[in-house]
């Protein structure tokens, strides 16, 4: 049976956010022997049953509430403001609300970070209006981290020594993934304009990994769970063996709002709402607080904890809590093929263009760069939804557009450099 504290017992740690960093911690702190609590807004959902896992287009957009996997807009609300005497205003933004966060639904691309990205200041200098600053680390000081990370987590794709890859001190433990139509589309136009391609680096292993099955390509991925358990989550890579240690306690549908204080500068536990109990609250004592709710949910919870000695929020003496963040910002362009693709089998994406990734201010005249990606996994069903490119929503000549473009669309999506702002 998993382990159930009394929220009266002071743990060791509590951990806001079941994600990428809330798993990792969560697995390294409960086998080094401390008791840790990890606390979800977000449901079980298909977590420990994943074969029976929804696979339905639509009922995939509109999930009950024990099945959904990302943030409710109307629940998790979302404001922006560019300065204080902006009025901030609802914007749309989602992210992982499931046990196992965003790395449940999430297109796995697993790209490291190039090492002239840790000290962009001082290379580059400033850009006015962004608040740019270098790490406090070195790429060298993460770069163990980095391969012990793929290796635990179960990584696919191809060491290549290529200054748009970053160094590598071991390969990945799993090949690349299976080359895709769009891969090979992608390849030969870029060959033939002088750009450099590799296969996707992706936490999907390709191969059994560590008692899990490999990926079969059954083109449900991105914003779907994985019934094989091929994607490398922190549902099925990180906390199965946080649990297992008789250590941790998962508590889903736990919705933190307020971290106490003793009055000094020592936390004293979490207050948070069980959401599938009338919103009852209940306060879990701990000696440490672990806030790993996203680049929205931290801030959030740390501004709402204020309190008489800490009127700002608590960890602001910056004064920088809830400013510069940086969006997942992207572009693209889809085009339509002579040939049938079968771009809906398979994972998100198989190869992308990396010529463009490293910063060329000089020759571009801008600042950044992006990593371009051939994209398909639209099933038919989500294709018809979305309606055909230049056809009527309904009708004869919907439905003929539809079965003439379904299975020849191909997406490019760039994902592009991002500053603080």
């Amino acid at each position: 049976m998993p382990k159930k504290f009394d929220p009266n017992t002071e743990v060791d740690f509590v951990i806001v956010g079941s994600g990428a960093g809330g798993g990792v911690m969560a697995k390294k702190l409960s086998q080094a022997g401390f008791s840790v609590v990890v606390l979800e807004q977000g449901p079980w959902a298909s977590y420990g049953k994943e074969e029976s896992a929804n696979k339905d287009e639509l009922l995939n957009r509109f999930p009950s509430p024990e099945e959904r996997l990302l943030s409710d807009p109307n629940r998790q609300v979302a404001t922006f403001r560019r300065t204080a005497a902006e009025k901030a205003v609802r914007f749309a933004n989602s992210y992982g609300c499931v046990v196992g966060g965003g790395t449940v639904t999430y297109g796995a691309s697993n790209w490291r970070h190039l090492p002239w990205e840790f000290d962009e200041l001082s290379r580059f200098g400033g850009i006015p209006g962004a608040n740019l600053a270098d790490w406090p680390v070195t790429w060298a000081e993460i770069e163990p981290y980095y391969t012990q990370a793929e290796w635990e987590l179960g990584v696919s794709g191809q060491r290549i020594d290529t200054p748009y890859m970053a160094p590598m001190s071991k390969p990945y433990p799993l090949p690349p993934q299976p080359q895709k139509a769009s891969g090979a589309l992608l390849r030969e136009g870029a060959k033939k304009l002088g750009w450099f391609v590799a296969p996707n680096a992706a936490a999907i292993i390709t191969q059994p990994y560590m008692g899990r099955a490999a990926c079969n390509n059954c083109g449900f991925c991105s914003g779907y769970t994985c019934q094989v358990k091929a994607r490398s989550s922190s549902a099925v890579a990180l906390l199965p063996f946080a649990e297992a240690t008789g250590n941790c306690e998962i508590r889903a549908n736990s919705y933190a709002h307020t971290i106490k204080t003793d009055g000094g500068s020592k936390v004293t536990g979490v207050v948070y709402f069980e959401t599938n109990n009338n919103n009852r609250e209940v306060f879990q004592k701990a000696k440490v607080v672990i806030s790993s709710a996203n680049a929205m949910g931290t801030p959030r919870l740390l501004l709402l904890s204020a309190n008489a000695q800490y009127p700002n929020g608590l960890a602001n003496g910056s004064g920088q809590l809830g400013k510069n963040l940086m969006s997942g910002n992207g572009g693209g362009a889809t085009g339509l093929f002579e040939q049938p693709l079968n771009e809906y089998k398979g994972c998100v994406t198989g190869a992308a263009v990396l010529s463009f990734v490293p910063n060329d201010v000089k020759n571009r005249g801008f600042y950044g760069g992006a990593r371009m990606t051939a994209r398909g996994q639209q099933s038919p069903i989500e294709y018809g939804l979305g309606g055909p490119h230049g056809a009527p929503t309904w009708g004869a000549d919907y439905k003929k557009a539809l079965a003439a473009q379904t299975n020849r669309k191909l997406n490019m999506t760039n994902f592009i450099s991002t500053i603080p702002v």
